[in-house]
């Protein structure tokens, strides 16, 4: 991860000169974003390392599931407001990880996605590809595949997030 947002950092700074913008979010913790807030609502954003690991035990409690350690990890390198790139012609948008509202939302995303899957969670969603395919996680055997809910099917597109991040 530090390898992509070194280059994401590079890329915007060559193009606009600036960090990262994004529009203002309600309920984020401040520490991630840089200055002020423009006349628009937008303000810049750096992406950190995370220096207290999120806890998951309660989570997985709850939803009676042990989340597999790729996972885990995605949600505990950086705080990201934005983590998104074309992965083997896949465009693709991980879900962000915000702080201040991260656990809640991982879990009410799983929650949900755990619903619309016969209450099971053999792959927990972790983003998005821009035909509206989700991208999701195998919670067994840690690949990253493409769901397409409707035709209930699934293509492993990597083996790994670790190799598929390394790649976007």
């Amino acid at each position: 991860m530090e390898i992509y947002f070194s280059k994401l950092l590079k890329k915007w700074k060559d193009f606009n000169g600036t960090l990262l913008m994004t529009q203002w979010i309600e309920g984020v913790k401040d520490f991630i974003f840089e200055g002020e807030k423009d006349e628009e609502d937008y303000i810049s954003w750096k992406p950190l390392k995370k220096e207290v690991k999120s806890n998951f035990e309660d989570i997985e409690k709850e939803l009676n599931v042990h989340l597999h350690p790729d996972i885990k990890a995605l949600y505990n390198c950086y705080w990201f407001l934005e983590l998104a790139g074309n992965y083997n012609g896949h465009d693709l948008v991980l879900n962000p990880v915000i702080p201040g509202v991260e656990l809640e939302k991982f879990k009410h995303e799983t929650v949900l996605y755990k619903e619309a899957h016969n209450d099971q969670l053999f792959n927990i969603s972790i983003g998005i590809e821009a035909n509206g395919l989700l991208l999701v996680v195998d919670n067994e055997s840690g690949e990253v595949k493409l769901e397409d809910y409707e035709r209930n099917s699934f293509e492993i597109i990597s083996g790994n997030l670790s190799k598929l991040i390394g790649k976007l």
